[in-house]
């Protein structure tokens, strides 16, 4: 079974920066990695943790 750290559809196809592993609170999203941590940053999180969403049915290969 999987481990789902993000359910809400709106961060489909985008970056999140979470507070960090254990905590899955989505503190910043953009389409560009860079952007969601910056604006991470911003917010004064130090070491936020960014994770691509993958858009929905759609199969990722990494």
């Amino acid at each position: 079974m999987e481990q789902v750290l993000i359910k809400e559809n709106k961060y489909n196809g985008r970056y999140v920066a979470i507070k960090d592993f254990g905590d899955s609170t989505v503190i910043a999203d953009d389409k560009d990695p860079k952007k969601a941590y910056d604006k991470a940053v911003k917010q004064g999180y130090s070491n936020p943790v960014i994770l691509f969403i993958p858009a929905k049915d759609i199969v990722q290969i990494y």
